[in-house]
């Protein structure tokens, strides 16, 4: 999978450049012979109306005739933020990264590498069923934001993100979790709640995963383990909507439990 996205960024990097030479040429509009701030101030105005892909030839001229100008690096954010609003989020993040390749002085270098990062979250299809291999990414760009720049004024968009992304996640391995329960393979079920547990305990998905375990252990006949593990839910979420449940499966965990030892006990 690295491989194959490392290609494809390699692919756009090369389209990009090529565009780029499109706007040196000249390319029929002239665009090159317009001095840098009317290339930046007609860019920004069709941003301003989002029309993104209009500005785009502006920002991209500005960008290649005028690297030395003081204003490329603002011109080289809003080429990203205009592929960002093109939803072409592969091509925003290349553009993003080149800034903060580029331009590590430039009063938007931050924000590039949490653009970077929210490229990756929008590129991922919001099924959590589907490939969620880039929302990983973003994962651990968001963290590695958190630590690198811990007063960031966008920190509580990263925060919030980041929860929204492990949700997401953890909505995966809980719903793996509950299809090998209902197939009766609670083994397998068990790693995938354990895994929501360890990873993803913050989300919704933390105390359902945390009672799917306890559960996994009463269908395995582990009745005292059972008990214990609903008891523990009861005290960690003790407003939890399965509080109920949890309540009769600790009461049915004891019964099971001690009927087990009586016949054990019965046949020594």
């Amino acid at each position: 999978m690295n491989i194959q996205k490392t290609g494809i960024t390699i692919l756009l990097l090369l389209i990009l450049s090529i565009s780029y030479i499109g706007c040196g040429s000249g390319g029929g509009n002239k665009l090159s012979t317009l001095p840098s701030y009317e290339l930046f101030k007609l860019g920004k105005q069709k941003y301003d109306e989002e029309k993104y892909l209009k500005a785009l030839d502006y920002f991209q001229a500005l960008v290649y005739n005028y690297p030395g100008e003081s204003i490329v690096d603002t011109a080289q954010y809003y080429l990203a933020l205009s592929y960002f609003g093109q939803e072409e989020y592969d091509l925003a993040q290349v553009e993003f990264n080149r800034l903060v390749l580029n331009y590590p002085a430039s009063v938007f270098f931050e924000n590039s590498i949490f653009m970077k990062a929210v490229c990756f979250y929008e590129g991922t299809p919001t099924h959590f069923g589907l490939d969620q291999s880039d929302l990983k990414i973003a994962i651990k760009q968001f963290e590695d934001f958190i630590i690198d720049y811990p007063e960031s004024e966008v920190i509580p968009d990263v925060q919030k993100y980041l929860k929204e992304a492990k949700t997401r996640l953890a909505h995966k391995d809980y719903n793996s979790g509950v299809t090998y329960v209902r197939i009766g393979t609670y083994k397998a079920a068990e790693i995938y709640f354990q895994r929501v547990v360890d990873n993803y305990t913050n989300t919704e998905y933390g105390p359902l995963a945390t009672y799917g375990l306890a559960e996994v252990e009463f269908k395995l006949k582990k009745f005292d383990e059972a008990k214990s593990k609903f008891q523990d839910f009861t005290i960690v979420y003790p407003e939890h909507e399965l509080i109920p449940k949890a309540q009769e499966y600790i009461e049915k965990s004891a019964l099971k439990s001690g009927i087990k030892a009586f016949e054990a006990n019965e046949f020594t």
